[in-house]
């Protein structure tokens, strides 16, 4: 009974989320092939108008250039002897020349009267324009002076011409007028390569020029060019999105303006590629909403069977809710207990790491016990030296050579120096390490632990051979930690070579792609190889009683492993151990930052 209104209430859900699709799906396609329909006839716009302005050129740089020939041949010297040698009209002489070089049409000379005496067209006079009577008003300019202009207009069986003409002058009288007519065919011919319709009209509204030869001399109205929709509204672009619109007559016609001739240039731009384009746009967002919707009743489908699974989790949940309840005491038991084992285990880790932290600094000044002598013996020469060179330098000041006594409180102050680093590096040696990590020198460790260790070095005559690369390399470390790392390796390796007879001990720094390595050999006895696995467990030692406590070798093996790190023990080939420590290169631009 009660599932049955839910059924209902589901049915009606699942017809109402159907019906909105289906307006959802409408609304986009009709907006989908409205902005492709805009946006593919503002790409045809661009273009026709780009082509526009091309093909009104090739019409101004024709009357261009035929414009200035006019004038031109009007001021040639040998014009005027044409014109007075009477008779010659037969013979076209210069002016056939003339109009073969520029591709002029025709050119010829005018008497004051509008009588043609010569022509470049002589002995072809069904081609010839004629005289005054055919250019009548660009005669009379010429007669005032002024560069005259006439346009012939044309037929659909015959070509427009526009005729230039010049005044002929002998002083200050003028005695005829030369005429150029320019074939504006050439004008057509450029315009035929264009796939749209393209025409201008002249000051009358009469098409003069067309890639259409049929519209020659008709106007607007008698060509009847069907319906503009240059700049439309969103309700006519709709229409045009109608599968039963009709659009053969529709077209954007665009305009430019020719200012010298008064005319204007129009284009006739086809829409039919554009109005296809919109309508495989349409096409393709009709998958689309296809596939949403599939997805959709897949996800609906998914959702129905996800609540009836919960409803029978829920079932089981309650079952098990029971069973959960006759746990839960105990269960809380086992949380008091646990969380006394938890106070416990961090009490005991504490402590651990603070036994870890007196073992790092008790290991430190067991190194520095072991150094004693030496810088007992380091310290005593200086000062002995010290109270010589005061004692000389005295006597010498009395004496009255205080220039001589200046070289000997210079040693004073060179020994002093070197005292002073190394109490300095003793000072910061013997300080706790703390836990700060941040971009370390691995030159300026080396450099401050061969000092410390110094003093030890010279005791035992041990040669210590460097071998540092040219270039600091920085890791991310602790800087006294990382000193007590060399140290110790340095340390025990100049323990080990006590024995031999030349005792040499290498440290060498290099840089191996992303890796600090630092090496440490030395020419002793080697590591016996049922030891090498021990070698760095803690407490373990291989000198005598009394000489060491086994913590060096296992404090620097947590103090690599802490800064991510690596320290191997091996033994060459030729004698003697070698320890290598690795560390990856700190970040540029961690450093940057910091």
């Amino acid at each position: 009974m009660i599932g049955t209104p839910l059924r209902r209430s589901w049915r009606k859900l699942k017809i109402g989320i159907a019906a909105s699709l289906v307006l959802a799906t409408l609304l986009v396609l009709w907006l989908t092939g409205l902005a492709s329909l805009r946006i593919t006839l503002a790409e045809l716009e661009t273009g026709a108008r780009a082509n526009l302005a091309v093909q009104t050129a090739v019409l101004e740089r024709l009357l261009d250039k035929f414009r200035l020939l006019s004038p031109l041949l009007a001021r040639g010297p040998d014009i005027g002897d044409l014109l007075s040698g009477g008779g010659r009209h037969l013979d076209p002489g210069i002016t056939a020349i003339a109009a073969g070089m520029s591709g002029a049409e025709e050119i010829w000379l005018m008497d004051a009267d509008g009588a043609v005496v010569v022509s470049s067209h002589a002995g072809v006079p069904t081609s010839s324009i004629g005289g005054a009577e055919q250019i009548r008003q660009a005669f009379e300019q010429a007669k005032l002076g002024q560069l005259g202009r006439q346009l012939i207009p044309g037929t659909p069986d015959q070509v427009s011409n526009y005729v230039f003409a010049s005044p002929l002058r002998r002083g200050t009288e003028i005695i005829g007028v030369l005429a150029v007519r320019v074939s504006l065919d050439d004008v057509e011919q450029a315009w035929a390569l264009s796939k749209d319709t393209i025409f201008a009209l002249d000051t009358d509204g009469r098409v003069v020029v067309s890639n259409m030869p049929d519209w020659r001399g008709k106007t607007l109205e008698e060509l009847n060019l069907g319906r503009d929709i240059t700049g439309l509204s969103v309700v006519e672009s709709l229409e045009l999105l109608l599968p039963a619109a009709s659009v053969a007559d529709t077209h954007l016609q665009l305009r430019q303006n020719v200012a010298v001739l008064g005319w204007q240039v129009h284009s006739l731009v086809d829409i039919g590629d554009a109005r296809q384009r919109s309508g495989w746009a349409m096409l393709v967002a009709l998958l689309v909403c296809v596939i949403a919707a599939g997805g959709l009743a897949i996800l609906v489908a998914r959702r129905a069977e996800f609540a009836r699974q919960e409803r029978r989790t829920r079932a089981e949940a309650l079952r098990l809710e029971r069973r959960v309840q006759s746990r839960t005491s105990d269960l809380r038991k086992a949380n008091v207990r646990l969380e006394r084992e938890v106070r416990e285990r961090e009490q005991a880790e504490a402590d651990l790491r603070l036994a870890q932290a007196e073992l790092v600094q008790a290991a430190k000044l067991a190194t520095l016990g072991r150094m004693s002598a030496a810088l007992s013996h380091e310290y005593n020469q200086p000062l002995a030296a010290i109270r010589s060179d005061a004692e000389i330098a005295g006597m010498l000041i009395e004496r009255g050579r205080a220039d001589e006594a200046k070289t000997n409180l210079g040693r004073i102050e060179g020994m002093v120096t070197r005292m002073a680093e190394i109490a300095k590096t003793l000072k910061g040696f013997t300080r706790k390490s703390g836990t700060d990590i941040k971009p370390v020198s691995l030159r300026q460790v080396v450099d401050e632990a061969t000092l410390l260790l110094q003093p030890q070095i010279k005791q035992k005559q041990v040669q210590l051979d460097l071998v540092l690369s040219e270039e600091d390399i920085i890791v991310r470390g602790g800087r006294i930690r990382l000193e007590q790392v060399v140290v110790n390796l340095l340390s025990n390796a100049v323990d080990a070579v006590a024995g031999n007879p030349v005792p040499t001990v290498s440290l060498a720094l290099r840089r191996e792609g992303e890796e600090a390595v630092l090496t440490v050999t030395d020419n002793g006895p080697g590591i016996d190889a049922d030891v090498l696995p021990q070698i760095f467990d803690p407490f373990f030692t291989t000198k005598d009683v009394g000489a060491g406590l086994g913590l060096g070798l296992s404090i620097a093996y947590k103090i690599v492993h802490d800064f991510s790190g690596s320290l191997k023990a091996a033994n060459l080939d030729r004698g003697g151990a070698m320890f290598i420590m690795r560390l990856p290169v700190a970040d540029e631009r961690i450093l940057a930052a910091e």
